[in-house]
Parts: C-alpha cells; sequence; structure tokens
C-alpha cells in the first residue's frame, strides 16, 4: 500500500499544480480574446463564421491544456500527439489569413502551457498590432476604387452635368468604364468606378443618381463590402 502511494505521489509530482493551471487557462483566455477581437475587426468577405470566432478563444485553451499535459515528459508528447494525429478536421479554410489567426491561437496555447508568458504577451501583442496595422493601412490592396456605379440615362447634356455634379460630390476619384446602348429607348448604359470620400455614403450617392431625370436601373456594387445596393 505504501508502494502504491509513493507511486501515484511520484505520478502527481510530474504535473503542475492547481494555482499553475488556473493560471495558465486565464492567461491564454485573456491572451485570445483580443487576437478574436482582431480577427473579426479585420475581416473581409462573405467566409465570416461566428463559430470560428469562438474556436480561436477555445483552441487556445485546448493547446494550453495539451501542453500543461506533456510537460517535460517525451513519452506523453508522443502519446498525446499519437492520439490528436486520429482526429481528423474537415472543415475547409477559405481565407489564408483564417489559418494565420489559428496558428496564432496554436501558438498562444503552446507558450502558455510552456509557462513562457513573456514571450506568449510579447509576441501576441506585436503580431496583433501588426494585424491592425496592415488592416488600417490596407497595405498590399491593388484595387483602386471602392465600386462600380451601373445605370441608365439619356445621354443628354443637361443629365450628364446632373451626374458630374453628384459624382464630384460624393467621390474623390470617378472614371467612365463603359458606355453602351440601353435596352431603353433613347437611353445608354453607363458604368463608372468609383473612389469615394466615405463608403459609408453610398446609400445617398444611390439615391441622387436615381433623381436625376431618366436614370434608371442604379446599381452600386462595393468591392471592399462584397455586396450590391
Amino acid at each position: 500500500m505504501n508502494e502504491l502511494w509513493r507511486q501515484l505521489g511520484d505520478l502527481t509530482a510530474t504535473f503542475p499544480s492547481l494555482p499553475t493551471v488556473v493560471y495558465s487557462l486565464l492567461l491564454a483566455f485573456v491572451l485570445s480574446k483580443p487576437l478574436a477581437w482582431v480577427y473579426v475587426w479585420t475581416h473581409h468577405g462573405m467566409s465570416y463564421s461566428r463559430s470560428f470566432v469562438q474556436a480561436l478563444v477555445i483552441l487556445s485553451l485546448i493547446v494550453t491544456i495539451v501542453m500543461l499535459a506533456i510537460g517535460d515528459s517525451l513519452a506523453r508528447a508522443f502519446g498525446l500527439f499519437g492520439a490528436l494525429a486520429l482526429i481528423r478536421f474537415r472543415t475547409p479554410i477559405k481565407d489564408t489569413r483564417d489559418t494565420v489567426f489559428l496558428f496564432l491561437a496554436v501558438s498562444i496555447g503552446i507558450t502558455v502551457g510552456v509557462q513562457n508568458t513573456l514571450l506568449a504577451v510579447v509576441g501576441t501583442a506585436a503580431t496583433l498590432a501588426v494585424s491592425a496595422y496592415l488592416f488600417g493601412v490596407r497595405f498590399g490592396e491593388r484595387m483602386s476604387h471602392d465600386g462600380v456605379l451601373r445605370f441608365s440615362m439619356p445621354a443628354l447634356g443637361e443629365q450628364e452635368q446632373h451626374l458630374r455634379r453628384v459624382l464630384r460630390h460624393y467621390c474623390r476619384h470617378f472614371a467612365l468604364v463603359t458606355l453602351r446602348d440601353s435596352r431603353h429607348d433613347g437611353a445608354m448604359e453607363f458604368a463608372y468606378q468609383l473612389r469615394l470620400h466615405d463608403v459609408d455614403a453610398s446609400t445617398g450617392l444611390l439615391a441622387d443618381v436615381r433623381t436625376i431625370p431618366g436614370a434608371a436601373d442604379v446599381q452600386l456594387s462595393m468591392q471592399n463590402e462584397h455586396e450590391e445596393l
């Protein structure tokens, strides 16, 4: 019996204490929340998923638990990762940035799990700061316009002057890219590339274009928001 208790004591001594476990899990949660916030703030496109955002936070906690369980034991490392290898993740990742944030969530779990608090905090803060900066300066963006305005209208001098006044009010830059015959008698189909002063003012732009006499089928396709108004 004494030998059994001694072996149990040796086994539990190799695992972290309860305060260490609680501290590590709290730290992983605290660091993964800003990660999720930055992901939500900088995400663009139609692939946004609330489940994915929550998974980023939970993944950091799970990896922390795994690293705490492994500790300094090479045998436990092979055993745990062998067991995890049996799990097949078949969820497709449509956006490369989603994979980057997944790696950061795993990195948080690893660094917290090995109890390297300084690397966990500084590394997470630096990575999120760079991500926010690249989003703020729109780094890597090649589009020279915010959207495309399409409509049909009689090609008359008065209407075109009215249109140009509206576009100058809302746009920093605009360029006519398509002009062709419309299905409406006596009208032409126009397509303008626009660079807006304020993207949020797109609704007002549409309303003003629709007040032009003869304007019809007015549509605005926004490139950044991937939506059509």
